[in-house]
């Protein structure tokens, strides 16, 4: 019999003696050596956040992400960094022509408000002349079809 050829009973709980260890428990390993080596008085807590309690409400917390977003907004119009990304777009849909048509798609301008009442203009028109088709309509129609006519 030789001395330590034996099978080693192995205890998994000692720093990086198990073996058989998974990923996980790598990891735990790793930052729980890391949070050896820091001494306790580097280790911190605010006091002014511990014990408090997070308010309940929804529509204030809602009122205060969106206080946040605003001021993040503002800051960044401030910088200039507010330039949106072109989305890639299918093949023949990201010309020159079509980018320059996209962007100015909200653009109002004397001419664009003339076509629009012209539009307007039209519709109305027709709406008018398709009436006036129904009515002549059931003037003509006999007199057992006419019920049919509302």
């Amino acid at each position: 019999v030789i001395p330590g050829s034996g099978d080693p009973n192995l205890d998994s709980m000692e720093y990086n003696t198990n073996p058989f260890q998974d990923t996980k428990q790598r990891r735990e390993a790793e930052v729980r050596a890391l949070l050896d080596k820091l001494s306790p008085n580097m280790i911190a807590i605010d006091p002014d956040v511990v014990g408090t309690v997070e308010e309940s409400n929804p529509h204030r917390r809602m009122e205060r992400q969106r206080d946040l977003a605003e001021e993040a907004n503002a800051r960044k119009e401030a910088e200039g960094e507010v330039k949106q990304k072109e989305k890639k777009r299918m093949r023949g849909k990201n010309k020159i022509q079509k980018k320059l048509n996209r962007k100015m798609k909200n653009v109002v301008d004397a001419n664009k408000l003339k076509l629009q009442d012209q539009r307007e203009k039209e519709k109305l028109e027709k709406q008018q002349e398709h009436l006036g088709e129904i009515k002549t309509a059931k003037d003509e129609a006999p007199t057992a079809i006419k019920r049919f006519f509302k």
